[in-house]
């Protein structure tokens, strides 16, 4: 059975895409692709084959998405983010990372405890971890303290079982215009990395899409791009904005008309009042497909190449449109929700703005009732 709404997912945009980011890469510098979140929500699944074909390394945030890439095929390097030591249960921690280890995925070690249970699990496993040392440059998020980092990754050079491939950091404002703070993580991700004895051929990457596009010189050995694989710019407030082409289209199709008097009202709270006759479409979209309810009385949809504003609140699973401008729609129509052109009222990067957050969310909310369907 077909869902009521379909997410058309190009994988020409995504190949595109990853060509435009290559381009702004010096030779020899890789590019590992950022999947978590099934894709940012855009479906993996249907866009392994692309991302596998264009860029070095993918990376991850949980074991369960590392593991789902090996069975699914993939067999270049997959870096894990996250520690596996979430685990909360010492049995559920051993039992993962062995499998994290035997699948050859690249753990991130972040503490000398994480350390010792990476250096366990591989004696268990009867294999060797490889693992990157993820360094906390000022984000004070996830990684080692910088202060502290250079004893972290000399005792990782030096364990048993461990191959220590890698270190990195996450910056924290490179999609601002002001960049003097990624300029200063910068700087102390290399100091640190000279004063635990240089890089003694491990690989260092730090620049994510932001950064990929705005920085080349915090390049380094590799990036680490997100959002701008799936078309989307990292923010406004950047110095470059690469030609990105947007990956999703979101589709629904209207489920019922009705004609309403001037001065009725519509959805939850009658917010929204009609000063003239007015014809409504209601579209099976709403919240918990990840259409926000910030956009009540704001968004537009386009139908038939005519924009439909939304009237009322937008509800769990459906959504009024106004349609008196598309006097020949008929029910069963598709309706354009969200449009892959970046100009569009209805772009991801419009409605992000018009619901107060930023692209990174509204596709990875995109719901479980969402078909992705791969198109070219």
């Amino acid at each position: 059975m077909e869902s009521y709404l379909t997410a058309e997912i190009s994988v020409t945009a995504v190949a595109e895409n990853l060509s435009v980011l290559r381009h702004r890469l010096r030779p020899g510098v890789k590019l590992c692709a950022v999947v978590k979140a099934d894709a940012y929500g855009h479906g993996l699944q249907g866009l392994l084959p692309v991302v596998s074909a264009g860029a070095d390394a993918l990376a991850v945030a949980t074991p369960e998405e590392a593991i789902a890439l090996r069975e699914a095929g993939y067999e270049r390097p997959v870096l894990m983010f996250f520690s596996a030591c979430a685990y909360a249960d010492g049995g559920e921690l051993r039992d993962a990372l062995e499998q994290l280890i035997a699948h050859s995925v690249t753990l991130t070690v972040v503490s000398e405890q994480e350390l010792a249970a990476v250096r366990e699990a591989a004696a268990n496993a009867h294999s060797t971890a490889r693992v990157h040392v993820k360094i906390d440059t000022g984000m004070n998020r996830s990684g080692v303290p910088a202060a502290v980092a250079p004893g972290l990754i000399h005792a990782a050079g030096k364990a048993e079982g461990v191959e220590l491939t890698g270190l990195y950091t996450h910056f924290a404002s490179a999609d601002e215009t002001d960049k003097t703070f990624t300029h200063r993580q910068l700087a102390t991700f290399l100091e640190t990395v000279d004063a635990a004895g240089g890089r003694s051929g491990m690989t260092l990457h730090a620049a994510n899409s932001a950064a990929t596009i705005d920085l080349a010189r915090t390049h380094l050995d590799m990036v680490r791009p997100g959002i701008a694989v799936y078309g989307y710019q990292p923010s406004d407030q950047m110095h470059t904005q690469a030609p990105l082409r947007p990956c999703l289209r979101l589709l629904g199709r209207l489920m019922q008309i009705k004609e309403v008097a001037a001065g009725a009202s519509c959805g939850y709270g009658l917010t929204h009042t009609f000063n003239r006759p007015a014809r409504l479409g209601l579209v099976p979209v709403g919240y918990a497909d990840g259409y926000p309810r910030a956009l009540s009385n704001a968004a537009v949809m386009r139908i038939g190449g005519s924009e439909a504003p939304v009237c009322g609140r937008v509800s769990m699973d459906q959504t009024i449109i106004d349609i008196t401008e598309a006097p020949d729609a008929r029910i069963g129509d598709l309706v354009e929700v969200i449009s892959p052109d970046p100009e569009a009222p209805n772009s991801v990067a419009n409605l992000a703005r018009l619901a107060g957050t930023i692209p990174y969310e509204l596709t990875c909310r995109l719901g479980r009732r969402v078909r992705r369907v791969v198109v070219k």
